[in-house]
Parts: structure tokens; sequence; C-alpha cells
């Protein structure tokens, strides 16, 4: 009998593993210099023709750093099953590309990232207006550098008011990625970049605790200073920017 609950757990553990639609495809691109409005007409259309109904298309635009004036077109909730199935279409829909896409473009990257719930903190999965940080990760000190996160998270958890408790925090993971792990925080904006003022939610008071008052209560204060290096150590290379939803140019 124990062996046959034991079966029916596992089952429905791989079962709901097999659903998860927690995966985002995202293809980042730049279009050429003076081209940027023929860009936008041209995947207009192109999200319109096959875009519409299925493998819906987010379109966001970089418009901070060296990146600036590159698009993020993002596929999401999408599962490892999804990976294998092919477009009815899919001559078509790459020829339509060929022509009126990629010769528009000087830059294409694409990437695979898994959305980490466990990592996040009051997440909003449809933001407009963003600040991404991107992290490349010390292999050696990735467990370690994920464990820290997850303190964090629960160090949030204690902070109430203002500030606390409209932050939102999204973060991902990206898949084979190699021997460099990079995680991605998405800080979403609900009031936009207006809120990126400081006291924006209005001012701390004396005695309010801090995110560090909070974390040496729960670990201490040896584990502070740990947390501090670690976080110094693990990344190997940062960059942040801020971007934007482009409504206009994503499946409607």
């Amino acid at each position: 009998m124990k062996r046959i609950i034991l079966l029916l757990l596992m089952a429905t553990t791989l079962a709901a593993y097999s659903q998860k639609t927690d995966l985002s495809t995202v293809n980042t691109v730049k279009p050429n210099k003076g081209q940027k409005m023929a860009f936008e007409t041209a995947y207009k259309a192109h999200i319109a023709k096959f875009h519409k109904a299925d493998e819906k298309i987010s379109v966001y635009e970089i418009i901070s750093g060296p990146r600036e004036g590159s698009y993020h077109l993002v596929n999401g909730g999408r599962s490892f099953a999804d990976l294998d199935k092919e477009r009815a279409d899919a001559a078509a829909h790459s020829m339509d590309l060929d022509k009126t896409f990629y010769p528009l473009l000087q830059e294409t990257m694409n990437g695979t990232y898994r959305y980490m719930d466990s990592l996040s903190f009051h997440p909003d999965p449809g933001a407009d207006k963003c600040v991404v940080t991107v992290r490349t990760i010390k292999l050696s000190l990735e467990s370690d550098y994920r464990n820290e996160l997850s303190r964090g998270i629960k160090t949030l958890g204690k902070l109430k008011g203002g500030f606390w408790d409209n932050l939102s925090i999204n973060v991902f993971e990206q898949l084979w990625d190699g021997s460099e792990p990079i995680v991605v925080n998405i800080r979403n904006l609900k009031d936009g970049f207006k809120s990126l003022e400081t006291d924006y939610y209005g001012a701390s008071k004396p005695g309010d605790p801090t995110f560090k008052d909070e974390y040496v209560k729960l670990y201490g204060t040896a584990d502070w200073d740990k947390r501090v290096k670690l976080l110094e150590d693990a990344v190997v290379k940062y960059e942040q920017y801020i971007m934007k939803l482009r409504k206009d140019l994503s499946s409607q």
C-alpha cells in the first residue's frame, strides 16, 4: 500500500512539474542605425500576422545604457514541452522574418529564462516600466549566492510601510548559460519612473528598521558581514538599465 501511495505521489509530482509554464524565451534585437521606425513598422505587421492568437509576444524597449535602442521580444508562460512544438506555418513565419525583420537588425541575441518564484518579491508580471539588473555569477559561488538571495527575500518580508509595501521584484535565471550563471532581477515600477525619486513613497521615520536591522535580527551580525562580502565576490559582471513595455508592438 505504501508503495502504491508513493508511486501516486511521484506521478502527481511529475505531472505538476511537466505542466510548469515558468519559462520565457527572449530575443534581444537592435535595429540598424536610422532604421528604428522601419523596424517598428515591420515588426508590428509581423506580430499582427503571426503572433495574434498563438505564441504571443510582449515587446520591451531598452531606454538607457549601452543597450539603449534595443528591444526585448518576450514569449512568456512557456513549458519545456512548448520548446518541442513546431509552428504549422513555420515556413511562412521564417520567410516573413527573413524578408522584413532580419535585414533591419544589426544585432540579435537569444536566451531562455526560468522564473524564480521563491526569489521574487511582490511579483508583477505585467509592469509597464522596469529597472533591470543582470548579474553574471561566479560558478563556484552560485549556490551560496542563491541561498543569500533567499535570505534577502525572507528579510524583505519583515519590512512594512511605504517603499517596502510597493517594492516588486521578479527574478529569473538564464538556462543553458554554460560556466557563467546569469541571474536577472526586474524591479517593477507600478507608478512609473517617477517612483525612483528619493522618498517617493514617503520618508522613513527615525527608528524605522532598515534592511540591515531586520537581517541582523534574523541571522546575526557575523552573517551580515559574510553577506556583504559574498555579494561582492560572487558577481563577475553587472549590468543595469531601464525599459518600458511597448504595447503598440506587442500581441494584442
